[in-house]
C-alpha cells in the first residue's frame, strides 16, 4: 500500500483532541493601548547593494530571445506609427467639424437676421 493511497475513514474514526482546550475568548481582558503611532520612530527601509549576478543561458535560447524581443520592437514601432496615423485622422475631422459648426453658427445669425427684418416689415 502506498503513502497517498487513499482510506475513507469516518470522522468518528479519528482521534479527538484533548490539549486544545481554548476556553471562551469573551473572557479575555486585554491592555489598553495608549501610545499614539506618532510616538513610534519611523526608520526607513534600507535597501541591500544590489550585486550582479551571472546567468548562464543556452546560446540558442539566447538569440531567440533576442529575436523575439526584436519582434516586439517592431510590433511597438507599427503600433506608434498607426497611432500617429490616427490622431492626425481624428485631428483633421476635428477641424472639419469645428469648420461645420462655425458655418452653421453663421447661417443661424443671418437667418435670425432676416426673421428681425421680416418681423419690423410685417409690423409696420
Amino acid at each position: 500500500m502506498g503513502i497517498f493511497t487513499s482510506q475513507k475513514k469516518s470522522l468518528s474514526d479519528l482521534p479527538k483532541p484533548s490539549s486544545f482546550d481554548f476556553g471562551s475568548v469573551k473572557n479575555i481582558n486585554l491592555p489598553d493601548i495608549k501610545e499614539e503611532i506618532g510616538s513610534v520612530p519611523f526608520e526607513p527601509l534600507r535597501e541591500e547593494p544590489k550585486v550582479k549576478k551571472q546567468i548562464f543561458v543556452k546560446m540558442d535560447q539566447y538569440k531567440e530571445a533576442l529575436e523575439t524581443i526584436n519582434k516586439i520592437r517592431d510590433k511597438i514601432k507599427d503600433a506608434d506609427s498607426v497611432l500617429n496615423e490616427l490622431r492626425s485622422m481624428k485631428d483633421k475631422e476635428d477641424m472639419h467639424l469645428q469648420k461645420w459648426h462655425k458655418d452653421l453658427e453663421i447661417i443661424k445669425e443671418k437667418l435670425k437676421r432676416m426673421d428681425e427684418v421680416l418681423y419690423e416689415i410685417d409690423h409696420e
